[in-house]
């Protein structure tokens, strides 16, 4: 078995699974090969070398890259896929929403140091998995809020529906069907890495930050809650419109969008980083 980058002290890993959500996947797989596939068309030459190195000809969208975290069960892990970042808070603030740095922003900037400046291939192997995961977990919106366990106990439905589903798995999949709707998940991506190309991306690109991802990730699930507010319920659930994942469908898009081009700009910020030094020694 690989072996992840970091592990955790047990009592800071302790404090976080008793706060933390239920394991929950953000995206579903397909979605993960989606902000993959937007990174692929967007890395530059040293990028490209950076995830050849690392991969050989594998993809960076290929399930067995993007989805590789979510297959991991190592108890440990179980944190780094969110910050529990309060509902009322204007953001991240580290002493606060990531004890024992057990988080999804500690854990990829474990994985960008890892990447830049390790020297073990398994670790930074195992890195590169995480930082391509995480990128897409961090811009999925209630992976960074702590209300409601991640919004895995809030439960919808909508007037057929015949079961309830979490406000998490409706953005976990529900949001991405009009997305992936007759094209696979590596056409999707794609396709809206085609709608980001030239100055329209650069604001997003010159943003480094896991932290600053995760406020504007916070952001977005307050203003989804903040529309909730005055939907009617049933018993215990609350009833969505048939037309919800249509309706944030480009919400959908602009988040994978923000976690491709962030991801392409970040491996090309490593893969810069890893040749200057290697060109010092």
């Amino acid at each position: 078995m690989t072996r992840s980058p970091a592990t955790l002290p047990l009592l800071a890993l302790a404090a976080a699974l008793a706060v933390g959500p239920s394991p929950a996947a953000a995206w579903s797989t397909q979605g993960h090969r989606v902000a993959a596939a937007v990174a692929e068309e967007r890395l530059t030459p040293a990028a490209r070398r950076l995830v050849r190195e690392l991969l050989g000809a594998t993809p960076m969208s290929d399930a067995r890259v993007a989805g590789w975290a979510d297959a991991q069960r190592e108890p440990a892990t179980r944190p780094w896929h969110y910050v529990n970042i309060p509902p009322g808070a204007a953001g991240y603030v580290r002493e606060r929403d990531c004890p024992g740095d057990a988080c999804i922003v500690a854990a990829m900037e474990r994985a960008v140091a890892e990447l830049r400046d390790g020297d073990s291939a398994v670790r930074r192997a195992d890195a590169f998995r995480w930082l391509v995961h995480l990128a897409a977990d961090v811009h999925q919106p209630l992976h960074a809020d702590g209300r409601d366990r991640g919004g895995t106990e809030l439960e919808t439905r909508t007037r057929g529906g015949k079961r309830p589903r979490s406000l998490h798995r409706v953005w976990d999949e529900d949001v991405l069907r009009p997305i992936l709707y007759r094209r696979g998940a590596v056409a999707a991506g794609r396709a809206l890495a085609r709608e980001v190309r030239g100055p329209e991306a650069a604001p997003a690109a010159a943003e480094p930050s896991p932290a600053a991802w995760a406020n504007e990730s916070h952001a977005l699930a307050r203003a989804l809650y903040a529309e909730l507010e005055p939907l009617p319920r049933e018993g215990r659930s609350l009833v969505l419109p048939d037309a919800y994942p249509d309706r944030q469908r480009a919400r959908a898009e602009a988040q994978l969008q923000k976690a491709g081009v962030r991801l392409a700009a970040l491996l090309d910020r490593i893969a810069l980083a890893r040749e200057a030094r290697a060109g010092r020694r």
